[in-house]
This record gives C-alpha cells, sequence and structure tokens, in this order.
C-alpha cells in the first residue's frame, strides 16, 4: 500500500483554495477532497508495517498547529510539477513533523532525509511547463491563520486521472487555550 501522513485542513479553508484552483490558466487541479499538507510520504508499505505506523502515531499527542498559507510554491518531478502554497506554520508545525518522524522510526521505517517543505498542493503542471502565470497569482494570496485540529494515515493509489486517497486513520491534536483577558 503506498502511504502518506497528511495534516488535514479546515472546511473552511478549501473553498478559497478551489477559487485559486478555478483562476489557473493551466494544469490539472487537485480535488478538494485531496488537499492536504503532508508530513511525511512512505512509499509503498506492508500491512504490517502500516499497522506498526498506525499504533505509534494513535499515541501521538501535539498541539494543533496554526497554520498560514501564502506565497507560490513549484515543486518538481521526474514527470511534471506540482504548483501549491507555502505553509508557515512556525514551531509547532515543525515540532509535530519531528514527532510523526521520530514515530515512523519507531516503527522500523526509515523516514525520507528529504527537507521538510511544508506546502498544500493546488495543482499539477505537465513536464517543465510555464509557471509563471501560477506564479504571479500566488504570490499575493495569503490564507489564515487557521487551526488544523487533526492528521491522517492515507493510502494513496495512482490512475492516469490523478491519485484517490483513501484515509485509513485519523489523530486528533490539542486546541490550543483560548487567550483570556489580562
Amino acid at each position: 500500500m503506498r502511504l502518506f501522513i497528511a495534516l488535514l485542513l479546515p472546511d473552511e479553508v478549501i473553498a478559497p483554495l478551489e477559487t485559486l484552483q478555478d483562476g489557473f490558466p493551466t494544469g490539472r487541479p487537485v480535488p478538494a477532497e485531496n488537499l492536504h499538507l503532508t508530513l511525511a510520504f512512505l512509499g509503498e508499505q506492508s500491512d504490517e508495517i502500516t499497522q506498526a505506523v498506525h499504533e505509534g502515531l494513535e499515541t501521538l499527542r501535539a498541539p494543533a498547529p496554526c497554520v498560514t498559507l501564502a506565497g507560490g510554491a513549484i515543486l518538481g518531478g521526474r514527470h511534471g510539477q506540482a504548483l501549491g502554497l507555502n505553509a508557515d506554520g512556525g514551531a509547532a508545525l515543525r515540532d509535530l513533523h519531528d514527532r510523526v518522524q521520530a514515530r515512523l522510526r519507531g516503527s522500523g521505517l526509515t523516514p525520507e532525509r528529504r527537507r521538510f517543505r511544508p506546502h498544500v498542493t493546488l495543482a499539477r503542471l505537465k513536464g517543465h511547463a510555464d509557471a509563471t502565470p501560477h506564479l504571479a497569482r500566488l504570490s499575493t494570496t495569503s490564507i489564515g491563520p487557521f487551526a488544523c485540529t487533526s492528521f491522517g494515515l492515507f493510502a494513496s493509489t495512482l490512475h492516469p486521472q490523478g491519485a484517490i486517497h483513501e484515509e485509513l486513520a485519523r489523530y486528533p491534536l490539542a486546541a490550543l487555550p483560548e487567550a483570556g483577558p489580562k
């Protein structure tokens, strides 16, 4: 099973992301149900490893990061480019990422040694298409801040029309206390 772990976006963030996608002159938009912020990509894993990852994640406790999406991101791939918005979740997001990585190591996996570059992918561009029109639109975009109150373990099945993601498990994140009067 091809797996990844992702921060789930609140419903109120999906509509502005879809509006952004509607304005893209080219590319294949990521379906609304697939919009997420990847914390770790695990690749193909056995059922045993999947179960061990789940058991490690279900006891993870961390605060819900407050995220802002702003500025365009182009991420290259062998078969095209991904276009997205950079995500800033401060120390809470970096800490969550580090805790997930530690749980993966505890499950017997060796996580990718790739630098964590938080973003939300909005569209896929073929080959090395000119991303300038997209980046110009995204450079002035800012969505948030918003709290992400859960993350999930997902299976991803690749199809010619795009990936289909199946949520295997969801894990809550602790809400930050409200600031009271001084």
